[in-house]
């Protein structure tokens, strides 16, 4: 395989879909790390949704997607993609300063997916990639445009014989 880097543009349209997509009202939001088993322990309490620190858990490694924070989030990504460059041609080059530019519009859900898996394919490189705080946004940015795809809502949650056909394009090609 081989790394590049990325250009501003579409880092621009990453952190834009992640602002835009979203249903109106909430935010992108991803996991930053895992808690730890002490953590987990006081964030959870057996028979219960949560624990007595559950929120104060959350807030230590979930973030979410603001204008406020777009820039850090866009310099996380590249810092990222950097990483993966670095490691794969044994460099230790910086990356350049990132600055958030808002785009109009709302961004077509589909270059949002192709999107992704260009900036994963660049970003993969390094073996933490996986544990990333990048890596997490990228997905939860993924579910979130697959969401808005033409026909989501409407398909059925659970396939039963009853709707069966439904989730079938007919006739067959």
């Amino acid at each position: 395989m081989s790394a590049n880097m990325v250009g501003d543009t579409h880092i621009h349209l990453l952190i834009n879909a992640g602002l835009s997509l979203p249903t109106r009202g909430s935010k992108l939001r991803w996991q930053v790390r895992e808690l730890s088993v002490q953590e987990k322990e006081r964030a959870y309490s057996a028979g219960q949704p949560w624990g007595p620190e559950a929120h104060e858990m959350y807030g230590k490694v979930v973030r979410e997607l603001t204008r406020a924070n777009a820039g850090y989030v866009g310099a996380m990504l590249l810092a990222e993609n950097r990483r993966s460059v670095d490691h794969r041609y044994a460099e230790e080059e910086w990356e350049q300063p990132y600055l958030f530019q808002s785009l109009p519009g709302v961004p077509n859900p589909v270059a949002v997916l192709k999107a992704l898996d260009g900036f994963e394919y660049q970003a993969c490189e390094h073996p933490e990639w996986e544990t990333s705080e990048a890596f997490n946004f990228c997905d939860s940015l993924r579910r979130t445009a697959i969401k808005k795809l033409p026909g989501y809502e409407d398909a059925p949650w659970e396939v039963l014989p009853s709707n069966l056909l439904s989730t079938y394009r007919w006739p067959p090609r």
